[in-house]
């Protein structure tokens, strides 16, 4: 052994394992990846490292030396010496520095090939690679041919590029071609894995009826028909099944093989390419020349498990792809939805707008738009999209003259029969009307004609004329515009309820504008009030200041008097006196001539709120005074002489605009329209906050004239007075207060003295019969109250009312207003008269 060679082991310790030159370079041209290699030599350093298998430094060097007699032995395992001593220089002679030669570089790479592999991967190109590969494989066809060094570019291309790169570029081919070209990689990438010699990737027709070669980049060569035992990839692709051939020359099933020009194949491996929808995709096909091993189970196993993987990869990227294309779908119906809603008040336009989108949609030439005459029967043409002007926008001309039966031409056949017609050759289909293009003087090659439905009924027809995208419209095209009709349907339907709208607001503009003029006081009355606007003493009437006062002797001079109880309170200098006089009229004017709920019925609810005032003038403000009184005044004009339930009952349109309590939202909303007409503004001095509370207020003390609301808030108040909670100053409990006398003072009638009241109660009932009369007419059972044939039972009925609502009401409402207590003792005189009648 030569010294240098002893000192060249001891520089590199730490290198492993033995072979050869030419076992490294077969490594090296086999199909291999560079992965794998260096996978393997990180696999045997870590066996080295192992207990028990770690490799000495200098095992080499002492296998060499060891004839060397055991006491230089010893001297050689001995550490150096340390320098400067006899020892260490007899060292430094003995090592002398190494020869570097070509030939020693191939001796220490020969039995240290790990160096070698090292280097190529860190430092080597993959081109200088692939021309090393090119010339060991011109060098030695038999070992390597021309497909396993394609499979080995591919092989180099998913080791040197980083998986994120990759892992994109595969989720990213979504489309047919491009996916493809990903399963052609990864099939030559099999093929260099499991050492194959030849690797094939057959794809299918659409039918998958015929099987094509695909060689890269979109080139395609015939192969033959799908079928069971003709060529191996026909019948893969016939059963969907892999199948394992050892040795191709004893397999009888195939008698063709696997093809042309293929005598050499000596064992093959073919796997069917299956999305999980049961497509077939194709075929890929590995085959191993007579020299080569046979494929092995463990083969299959892994073709298999690597192909399952690849076939749901498919079937996700095709989903997505799905996915995607409806999200630009979705997204351009929003976009074009929104801009057709948006020009919802122009016909014209929105019709525009729906044939340009609509011709977008599908990509098509022409486009048209047939409405629907009912009457006539009729089919019109409302627009038709004729291209670009010289600024490149849209240019749409309107055809009303083109009418047409509904049961001529392609459109009339789609308006009858609601189906869409997808014609291929406009002029080879009967149906086709040909008039059209003689007026318009356009060539129609394919139509696709679509019905609009709305609501089970067609209302127009959309005509597509001349695919841009091919020689038809297709089915997928037939789905877009199906999906778009909807909102063209939706447009159609919500443009003409618009237009009715916009007609029904106008004729109720001028509703309003009659019933104004008719609701509205004359101006000579109003100057007449006006000008005796004070009344002097002996023109009041002497009661007027008691509960006890009946208005019904005195209808000429009542606006005066409720212009008094204002001006008791306010002076003159509050109102505006002028408008006061004409709101008080107009409310006159707007109380129907009915035989209780009528003009002097609002005057006497007036007159007892503002009795009830006068006797207590701490307890309520000016703004609460203001509202009761306005509201007792309003609170039943446009009363019609039904109460809530017959309203319900027969479905009319008041119950319709209110559900709850309905004739007092409505004298509600007549009180605020008076008020709100030119010249009625009586609350025009408060600021806008107070006259938004004024206005509130009003409504509350209305709505509260509803029996149905009262029980909760009587009972509520009592508690609270037996509990001796009840503070006026709390809102909430004085608002309760406010209810109980606007409800009182609905009800003050029966407080009133017996002749008054007896009156008042045979004009209510008066009112009660009409209607339980017009219920029977409709076939509905009156409530005895109504019902005329129970006239004897009044006097039950009249004590029943004053036991279960006037007696709590006005028991109630002195305890908080002692004051009012002459409206509890009329009650209780009136109840004896009741009793008395009801027991004889």
């Amino acid at each position: 052994m030569h010294e240098s060679d002893v000192d060249f082991e001891l520089m590199h310790p730490g290198n492993v394992g033995i072979c050869s030159m030419t076992s490294l370079t077969t490594r090296l041209t086999s199909s291999k990846s560079w992965i794998e290699t260096l996978r393997n030599r990180q696999n045997v350093q870590r066996q080295n490292i192992m207990p028990g298998n770690r490799t000495d430094p200098n095992e080499a060097f002492r296998c060499q030396v060891g004839n060397i007699d055991p006491v230089k032995q010893i001297f050689f395992r001995r550490k150096l010496p340390y320098p400067g001593n006899m020892s260490y220089r007899c060292w430094k002679n003995r090592i002398k520095p190494p020869v570097l030669n070509a030939a020693n570089v191939k001796a220490y790479l020969t039995q240290y090939p790990s160096v070698l592999e090292e280097y190529v991967l860190e430092s080597v190109s993959r081109e200088t690679v692939e021309e090393w590969l090119e010339t060991k494989g011109s060098e030695t066809p038999k070992t390597l041919n021309k497909t396993k060094c394609q499979n080995c570019r591919h092989h180099v291309k998913f080791t040197d590029t980083p998986i994120s790169t990759l892992s994109n570029e595969i989720a990213e081919s979504t489309e047919d071609h491009t996916i493809r070209q990903r399963l052609y990689e990864i099939t030559n990438v099999l093929a260099c894995c499991l050492n194959a010699d030849y690797a094939t990737l057959y794809t299918l027709t659409a039918d998958e009826k015929e099987l094509y070669v695909y060689e890269g980049d979109e080139v395609f060569k015939p192969f033959g028909e799908v079928g069971p035992n003709m060529t191996v990839a026909a019948h893969v692709a016939h059963e969907k099944r892999s199948v394992l051939i050892p040795d191709m020359s004893t397999d009888v099933r195939f008698p063709k093989g696997v093809g042309q020009g293929a005598s050499d194949v000596h064992s093959v491996l073919a796997v069917p390419i299956i999305i999980s929808s049961h497509a077939k995709i194709g075929v890929i096909e590995l085959k191993r020349i007579t020299e080569s091993e046979s494929f092995s189970l463990r083969d299959l196993q892994a073709i298999n498990a690597v192909m399952c993987w690849v076939a749901a990869c498919i079937e996700k990227i095709k989903i997505n792809k799905v996915l995607n294309v409806q999200k630009h779908v979705n997204t351009f119906l929003l976009e074009k939805t929104r801009i057709i809603f948006d020009d919802i008040e122009d016909i014209d336009h929105l019709i525009s707008n729906i044939l340009l989108m609509t011709k977008d949609c599908v990509n098509a030439d022409r486009c048209a738009l047939f409405l629907v005459d009912e009457e006539k029967q009729e089919l019109y043409a409302a627009s038709f999209y004729e291209g670009m002007n010289e600024k490149g926008e849209p240019v749409f001309r309107k055809q009303c003259q083109i009418r047409f039966g509904m049961s001529k031409g392609v459109a009339g056949y789609v308006a009858t029969t609601g189906q869409t017609l997808n014609i291929d050759d406009a002029y080879a289909d009967s149906r086709f009307n040909r008039d059209v293009d003689k007026t318009t003087g356009y060539k129609t090659r394919n139509i696709l004609c679509m019905p609009i439905i709305d609501r089970g009924k067609v209302i127009g027809v959309v005509q597509l004329v001349n695919s841009l995208s091919g020689d038809h419209f297709t089915k997928a095209d037939e789905e877009t515009f199906k999906l778009f009709s909807v909102y063209c349907a939706l447009a159609l339907h919500y443009s003409r309820i618009y237009s009715y709208m916009k007609l029904q607001q106008a004729k109720y503009k001028v509703a309003l504008e009659v019933l104004d003029f008719h609701i509205r006081c004359s101006e000579k009355e109003v100057q007449a009030l006006k000008t005796n606007l004070i009344l002097t003493e002996e023109q009041v009437p002497e009661d007027f200041t008691h509960y006890n006062f009946s208005c019904y002797d005195y209808g000429d001079i009542l606006p005066q008097l409720f212009i008094k109880m204002v001006v008791s309170r306010f002076g003159t200098h509050v109102f505006d006196m002028e408008k006061l006089c004409r709101f008080v009229l107009t409310i006159r004017k707007n109380y129907r001539p009915l035989s209780y709920h009528n003009w002097e019925h609002g005057f006497h609810v007036a007159h007892t709120v503002w009795c009830i005032i006068q006797s207590h003038p701490d307890v309520f403000t000016d703004l609460d005074v203001m509202a009761l009184l306005i509201s007792a005044l309003c609170h039943d004009v446009d009363h019609r002489g039904y109460n809530n339930e017959f309203f319900k009952k027969l479905n009319l349109p008041l119950a319709a605009l209110y559900s709850t309590s309905v004739m007092e939202q409505h004298h509600y909303k007549q009180t605020i329209t008076i008020l709100h007409s030119e010249g009625h503004d009586i609350f025009n001095f408060l600021s806008a906050e107070k006259h938004k509370i004024m206005l509130h207020e009003i409504r509350e003390h209305i709505i509260a004239t509803d029996l149905a609301l009262f029980f909760e808030r009587q009972k509520r108040m009592a508690n609270q007075l037996q509990k001796g909670e009840f503070d006026v100053n709390v809102p909430a409990m004085k608002r309760d207060l406010t209810s109980l006398v606007m409800t009182g003072a609905d009800l003050s009638s029966t407080c009133k003295s017996w002749d008054a009241h007896l009156a008042t109660v045979h004009m209510l009932y008066e009112e009660f019969y009409a209607q339980g009369d017009i219920e029977k007419k409709h076939g509905i059972d009156p409530i005895p109250l109504m019902d005329r044939s129970k006239q004897e039972e009044l006097p039950k009925q009249q004590m029943g009312f004053i036991n279960f609502i006037a007696m709590p009401l006005f028991t109630t409402l002195v305890k908080v207003l002692p004051n009012a207590k002459p409206l509890l003792d009329g009650l209780c005189l009136n109840k004896e008269k009741w009793q008395h009648r009801n027991q004889q």
